[in-house]
């Protein structure tokens, strides 16, 4: 026999490893300390889907020599689609009533996705797309899980059926999943080092956590009325790499790649554990009653709570771990509720169940349901924005990337150094623009300088790749990506024989609060400046605009019209040490200047959102092409300066005291 039970027999300690995934995952999401990891608690699912999938195939193939496909996904979509129906259905209503249009729009994309189960694709294009709005921030994000599932059970019975006929032993069935295992488990090393946000949300890189669960499925083995010490050491170890994986993850950097192994060898390890010794040691743990109580609703509460959550800062700003707490057992209890009244008798009743066609069939009309009403968020967002010429503004600010053209800048999987040139090519003096989306920013009114002086603009940029040679913990791009773009970058430069080079990078902290070390700054300023120093031209470096603590044009809507509500303190959004490193890492180096435009954007103790009547931000932490224009006269003034060599080693006005 395998070692997984037959489908009709219960098993305490797979509910018990549900409970503990979905407390995980709340945990993480919200901000619990110490488990900041706790996304591996999606894995456990997919190691447990793969497990229970692959055995129900199997047996029924062994036993009837084919597999019912219309009776297996009629089983999946009343197990499934009723109540991510409701949900994606309350979300979608409720995001009309606390949402600006902006957010509207992209909630109607990610439920018009969801429906389809095609989330996982749809935000891991939003994801690695540098300049799109960022996907923490939409109620659906966490649907991209429920995607590669569904995907899954889209493709694994037909491989079981196709492997099964063609095997006349199990071991071949287990060398076919073996092979599915490998390969997918290379993919998702491959492109979390090439491609992190494929590696993160598609199917191919994570397909090998399900067939892990298929092969321990489908092992040899039997119930053992004695618990063995190898058994409990197992067990002990498996528990240990599962919540090991949740506490000292960090912020998903090079997850998954071989990072995952950890969650996935340990669930596998808990999972046969419970097979040969049910019932005693961790397995009986497992099976403790508030563990089963949670497991039986985790699918509910796995649905509900990260809308809970996310409504629930709109509602109640700064609301701190105990609301989040608070609000996350909130959306536990109305899991509990959808679990008796929809769960329960959309996967018992009797009469869907002894029709899986008819099954199909309202599952079908259902989609149709969420797709049409996604349909009508969408014009409902587009009319809010169109009748209020406010909320064009703000939407004409939140897509307002500067004049930059895109050809003029690698991004995705791309780390070429592409160059693009701005005015004339025999023009007396060239301006080399150089570093990440914080240089990218002042395109604008670098370019307005350059020519309203006759310069010629070269520019060597590349989202998310800082000027120094270091860049923020958490990064979406590898750091030896960057780096091998910053050294082409920088030789190109020196080739250009630039006048001038402006460099610029992010330097506040990320969105999930990590900071870049202090300690760290000054030796990766100096390493790109000693090498920016062949080129026989003054450096300046543009010290990092104010990063204000949310996604302003979002703020502007939601307390419209009074925008004083998004002004924010610049004790916390001006980061001096970053500054003041790079400024230490500078001594003793006669061609390098900084320029300090701070003292414009943010002139006094608090930062405003607007300023003389333009929107400042165009997210939470670029500045608008339009505004970023609106300073090319006194960044002029500063460029000028420095040519002439009359320019102290600080701009701006109270720049050594901030």
């Amino acid at each position: 026999m395998s070692l997984s039970a037959r489908p009709d027999a219960f098993r305490p300690d797979i509910e018990g490893l549900r409970a503990i995934a979905i407390l995980l995952v709340v945990a993480c999401h919200c901000g619990v300390p110490r488990f900041a990891g706790g996304f591996v608690g999606v894995d456990i699912f997919f190691v447990l889907s793969g497990y229970l999938i692959t055995e129900i195939l199997s047996r029924e193939l062994r036993e009837t020599s084919r597999i019912d496909f219309t009776a297996f996904y009629a089983r999946r979509a009343r197990r499934l689609l009723p109540l991510s129906a409701l949900v994606l259905l309350t979300t979608g209503l409720l995001s009309s009533a606390i949402y600006t249009p902006q957010e509207l729009a992209l909630t109607a994309r990610a439920v018009r996705a969801a429906s389809l189960y095609v989330s996982n694709i749809y935000f891991d294009r939003s994801a690695s797309d540098y300049f799109a709005p960022s996907v923490e921030g939409n109620p659906l994000l966490h649907t991209w899980s429920l995607g590669v599932e569904e995907q899954f059970y889209l493709i694994w019975p037909a491989l079981i059926l196709l492997a099964g006929v063609r095997a006349r032993r199990a071991t071949r069935t287990l060398w076919i999943l073996s092979a599915v295992a490998v390969v997918s488990l290379a993919c998702c090393i491959a492109a979390t080092w090439i491609a992190p946000t494929f590696a993160f949300y598609e199917l191919p890189a994570r397909a090998w956590e399900f067939a892990a669960g298929g092969i321990l499925a489908l092992l040899p083995g039997k119930a053992s009325r004695t618990h063995s010490p190898v058994v409990a050491v197992g067990a002990s170890i498996g528990l240990s790499l599962i919540f090991g994986s949740a506490i000292l993850l960090r912020g998903g950097e090079d997850f998954p790649g071989w990072l995952a192994l950890s969650p996935v060898l340990g669930t596998l390890l808990v999972l046969y554990a419970g097979a040969v010794a049910p019932g005693r040691g961790f397995s009986a743990a497992l099976g403790s009653a508030p563990l089963q109580f949670i497991g039986a609703r985790s699918y509910g509460w796995y649905l509900w709570h990260w809308p809970f959550l996310l409504g629930a800062e709109i509602l109640m700003p700064g609301i701190g771990l105990p609301g989040k707490v608070g609000t996350a057992l909130a959306s536990l209890a109305v899991s509990a509720v959808t679990f008796r009244l929809i769960e329960q008798p959309a996967r018992d009743g009797s009469y869907l169940r002894t029709r899986p066609a008819l099954s199909l069939c309202a599952a079908a009309a259902v989609t149709i349901l969420i797709v049409t009403s996604s349909w009508a968020l969408s014009v409902l967002s587009r009319h809010e924005a169109g009748v209020d010429q406010a909320y064009e503004r703000l939407t004409a600010a939140s897509i307002d990337f500067g004049d930059l053209p895109r050809e003029c800048w690698s991004y995705g999987n791309a780390f070429d150094v592409r160059i693009c040139e701005f005015g004339s090519s025999d023009a007396s003096r060239a301006v080399a623009l150089f570093g990440d989306s914080h240089a990218m920013q002042w395109f604008n009114a670098v370019r307005a300088v350059a020519t309203e002086e006759g310069w010629r603009l070269v520019t060597f940029l590349r989202p998310a790749c800082a000027a120094r040679d270091i860049n923020p913990p958490g990064a979406s791009v590898g750091v030896e990506h960057c780096r091998q773009w910053r050294s082409q970058a920088i030789e190109k430069i020196i080739g250009a024989h630039p006048s001038l080079i402006v460099m610029a990078s992010f330097s506040a902290p990320t969105m999930d609060g990590q900071r870049i070390p202090t300690s760290d700054v000054g030796p990766a300023t100096r390493s790109t400046l000693e090498r920016l120093s062949r080129a026989a031209a003054p450096t300046v470096i543009l010290r990092d605009s104010p990063l204000p603590p949310f996604d302003v044009p979002i703020c502007l809507g939601r307390h419209y019209p009074d925008s004083k509500g998004c002004d924010f303190d610049a004790a916390a959004a001006l980061n001096p040490e970053v500054f003041a490193a790079e400024r230490a890492a500078a001594e003793g180096m006669a061609n390098v200047r900084f320029v300090d435009m701070d003292d414009i954007i943010c002139p006094g103790a608090v930062c405003p959102a607007i300023l003389r009547g333009l929107i400042i931000y165009r997210d939470q932490d670029h500045m608008t092409g339009v505004f970023a224009r609106s300073l090319a006269p006194e960044l002029r003034i500063r460029l000028i300066s420095i040519l002439a060599e009359q320019q102290p080693i600080v701009s701006g006005p109270g720049a050594a005291q901030r």
